[in-house]
């Protein structure tokens, strides 16, 4: 065997088939996961806290929450592409569903500020 090769790469195998006609050697792919490879972070919890704590009328924490669970599934099923892409979206919508409950506190904050100095004017 070739130590150059990758794990990846076709061996071939000599068919086990009563048969001495066979065409050629019998080919198997072997698959493996590198486990070095970095798992993309699935945001399910900052997704969870976007949903239950941030509520807002556009519902991005529930956006989030179902782009985080499919990130987490892409991410068993191996398909790290996929997954990385729904956690990226996932991350963009949590910032959104924080960034507007932020403003919206601050508009609260302003209105409630200047409803008390027009109070104290009268």
């Amino acid at each position: 065997m070739n130590p150059a090769a990758s794990p990846n790469d076709a061996v071939p195998m000599k068919a086990t088939t009563s048969d001495e006609d066979a065409s050629g050697p019998t080919v198997v792919e072997v698959n493996t996961v590198d486990e070095n490879t970095p798992r993309p972070p699935d945001y399910i919890i900052f997704s969870l806290f976007s949903f239950v704590y941030f509520g807002n009328p556009f519902c991005l924490g529930l956006a989030a929450l179902i782009c985080s669970i499919k990130a987490r599934d892409r991410k068993v099923v191996g398909d790290l592409e996929a997954a990385q892409k729904h956690a990226y979206m996932a991350k963009r919508l949590n910032f959104l569903a924080v960034s507007f409950f932020g403003l919206f506190v601050f508009l609260l904050v302003v209105v409630y500020a200047f409803l008390v100095a027009n109070a104290k004017r009268r």
